[in-house]
Order: C-alpha cells, then sequence, then structure tokens
C-alpha cells in the first residue's frame, strides 16, 4: 500500500520537474529571442507550480501520518520534500528570469550573449540530470552535479567581471545592464538549487549528509 502511493508521489513530482524544466527552457529562449510574450508565458505558469508543491506537500505529511514509515520509506518521503521545495524555487527563478526578459526587451542588447547560451545549457542539463539521479536513486550522478555548479560559478564570476566593465564603460546601459546582472545571478543561483537537490539524492540513496562537506 505504502509503496504504491510512494510510486504516485514520485510520478507528481516528475510531473511537476517537467513542468519546471520547460518553464526554465522557454525563460531562457525568451532572453534569446527577444520573446516578451514566451517571458509572459513562463510567468503564468509559476501558479501550476504553486498548486503542486502544496499537494505534493500534503501527500508527504499524511502518508508520514498515515503510515509511520521508518528506514529507507521515512528517509524518502523527508528528501522528497526538500526536493519539491528546490524544485518549486527553480520554477520562481525561472519566473525571474522571464521578468528580466521582458525588461531587457525594451532596451537595445547590452552585450552579445556570448556565455548566456553556454551558461543556460550547463543549468537547463544539471536540472535534467539531477532529476534523473533522484528516479535512478543514482548517488553518483547526484555528486557530480554538486562539482558542476562550481563551472557555473567561475563563469558567472566572469561574465558579471565582463558586464561590469561594459557598464563603467558605458554608464548608460545602467538601467538594462541591472536587468542583465540580475539575470545573471537567477540562472548562477538555479545551479545552487540544483546541487541542493544532488545532495538531498545523495542522502537518499546513501544516508549520508553531505550539505555542509
Amino acid at each position: 500500500m505504502l509503496e504504491h502511493e510512494i510510486k504516485g508521489l514520485q510520478h507528481k513530482i516528475l510531473e511537476m520537474a517537467g513542468l519546471v524544466e520547460q518553464m526554465l527552457r522557454q525563460a531562457i529562449e525568451s532572453i534569446l529571442t527577444r520573446d516578451s510574450a514566451l517571458a509572459q508565458l513562463v510567468v503564468a505558469t509559476d501558479d501550476k507550480i504553486d498548486l503542486f508543491e502544496n499537494e505534493i506537500e500534503s501527500m508527504c505529511i499524511q502518508l508520514i501520518a498515515l503510515h509511520q514509515p521508518v528506514a529507507v520509506e521515512l528517509r524518502f518521503l523527508t528528501t522528497a520534500m526538500k526536493v519539491n521545495h528546490n524544485i518549486e524555487r527553480i520554477a520562481d527563478k525561472s519566473v525571474a528570469i522571464a521578468k528580466r526578459s521582458i525588461e531587457l526587451s525594451e532596451h537595445p542588447p547590452v552585450k552579445p550573449f556570448v556565455d548566456l547560451p553556454y551558461v543556460a545549457q550547463v543549468i537547463q542539463t544539471m536540472v535534467k540530470d539531477v532529476i534523473d539521479a533522484f528516479v535512478n536513486r543514482n548517488a553518483e550522478r547526484a555528486l557530480e552535479i554538486r562539482e558542476r555548479d562550481n563551472e557555473v560559478d567561475k563563469i558567472y564570476e566572469r561574465m558579471l567581471h565582463e558586464l561590469l566593465t561594459i557598464l563603467s564603460e558605458h554608464p548608460k546601459l545602467i538601467q538594462p545592464g541591472i536587468s542583465l546582472l540580475l539575470l545573471f545571478r537567477h540562472l548562477e543561483r538555479i545551479g545552487d538549487l540544483t546541487a541542493n537537490i544532488g545532495e538531498e539524492v545523495y542522502y537518499l540513496v546513501k544516508g549520508d549528509v553531505i550539505r555542509h562537506s
């Protein structure tokens, strides 16, 4: 009975994660194509994710209360709640990226998006891989995700430095420049959230907490 309900819960998390991956992909595409309508679509999808989060959290709490699980089942349910929260936060950051996209579409481009397609691809792949790691209980893949986040941090620092140099030389670009700075920060934060999920997956499989290691 509990095993069947846990499978249903995992399916619900996967359904939510698939929608969040779509939101992230559309948010990034809206920047590269300067498509405000697509960005607005991402913003409008956020309410669905909030409903998913609430439903999944309620399912976890009910299963714990009804079945009083121990060991592996309890670990899965507590992990599921944390993964659920982090996925919802990725959705929030995707919405924030979409809002920055709308702002940027109102101004001439600040700089060519040389690194943006690359870092966006890295982050989108991280999100996909960490969900796969969760489904397949792959601790090694989950640990690898955390290492990839270090690469994202380095790219973010480089992009930040380049952008600040441009803004210091062209003060008239301050307004769109701020939107771009925030955009980069949101992308970097999605990398962090994905790494958080990887840490929770590692705990689920191995029972070891690596969050602060």
